[in-house]
């Protein structure tokens, strides 16, 4: 039952990070808020543009969201001047995109807050126990992201009738 109690226990942390109370953060800095789902797309950019050029399409990639869905995240973020749109000095035809000094802002604002409540949240933990949750969250999404893949097509095709036979 201690898997049950794991998989409870990350539907709950699920329901935190991808559902926050509201869906725009706010950004005294800016006198408005900044929908989530454009900070999450900044964010994303940010460490894609670390290996370079960055297209639509690997930001989707990223995201786990439809190329038309992020283009259209794209575009509501360049007309609150986030991201600016280019093209790929290589090839003209595959526009690229990148973060812009107020979106980078946007990132850096947005990543204070999470780290701000993250450090709150963990006070229930000592400095020894929150080392080792750490440890041991990130050895869990290590594996759970090399895995997911292999063992889901395992599994359904374990489930599934060999209509072969």
């Amino acid at each position: 039952m201690q898997i049950a109690g794991l998989d409870h226990a990350m539907q709950e942390m699920r329901r935190v990070v991808l559902r926050p109370p509201t869906s725009a953060v706010p950004m005294p800095a800016l006198g408005r808020p900044v929908d989530l789902s454009k900070v999450l797309a900044c964010e994303a950019l940010r460490e894609l543009e670390r290996a370079g050029q960055v297209t639509i399409t690997e930001l989707a990639t990223t995201l786990h969201l439809e190329r038309s869905t992020v283009s259209r995240l794209v575009h509501e973020a360049e007309e609150e001047g986030l991201v600016e749109r280019g093209s790929d000095p290589q090839d003209g035809r595959r526009v690229t995109v990148h973060l812009t000094a107020l979106g980078s802002q946007v990132v850096d604002f947005v990543q204070g807050l999470r780290i701000g409540y993250l450090t709150h949240a963990a006070e229930v933990f000592d400095a020894d126990e929150l080392a080792t949750l750490t440890g041991l969250m990130g050895r869990l999404a290590n594996s759970m992201t090399k895995s997911l893949g292999p063992w889901l097509d395992e599994a359904v095709r374990q489930s599934t009738p060999d209509s072969t036979d």
